[in-house]
């Protein structure tokens, strides 16, 4: 385990709001150095994400990236910026965003989603997965789950962002 996997202030329990955004792209790193790419991606963003006070989770299924950034909410929109302009990935588009009751990813300051080897949490569910003995998850809650069977269904280019807050037209609910 990394020294940076873990966020000091998880803000876990209920009652203390946290921001959330959910974007997804589409990488565009060939597949040869996409595997040490991904782990330098992992390894500076568990860094900097613990300094910033950041949670999330990083998605990587084939060519799409699906990723959730926990915490401030001026403190993510800066990091989003960031990353919207990466050219290691294109067509960024926000998902979800909005203030929630706790952080889903609190115990990572950026949790790897694949089917890889060196994947926190498996891509891939139920039947459909694979055995990962690498891939025990740590304690997991219903928020958690939830927000990845999300991003799972997200990873799927055919799915289509939701509205942002204002964007929504009466009688619109959010997910």
């Amino acid at each position: 385990m990394k020294e940076y996997d873990d966020v000091t202030d998880t803000t876990a329990q209920l009652g203390e709001q946290v921001f959330r955004l959910v974007y997804r792209s589409r990488t565009t790193m060939g597949s040869e150095n996409r595997p040490a790419e991904l782990e330098e991606i992992f390894e500076v963003s568990r860094r900097k994400n613990h300094d910033r006070r950041l949670s999330g989770a990083l998605l990587v299924w084939q060519d799409t990236f699906v990723q959730v950034l926990e915490g401030d909410e001026a403190t993510v929109r800066e990091l989003y910026a960031t990353i919207d302009a990466d050219q290691r990935h294109e067509k960024v588009e926000t998902l979800d965003e909005g203030v929630v009751s706790a952080r889903a990813f609190g115990q990572w300051a950026m949790a790897h989603v694949s089917d890889g080897e060196g994947a926190d949490l498996p891509a891939a569910r139920g039947a459909e997965a694979p055995d990962m003995p690498h891939a025990i998850p740590r304690i997991e809650d219903r928020r958690q789950a939830m927000l990845l069977d999300l991003m799972r269904e997200y990873a799927n280019p055919d799915i289509e962002p939701v509205a942002s807050p204002g964007e929504r037209s009466e009688g619109d609910s959010p997910r």
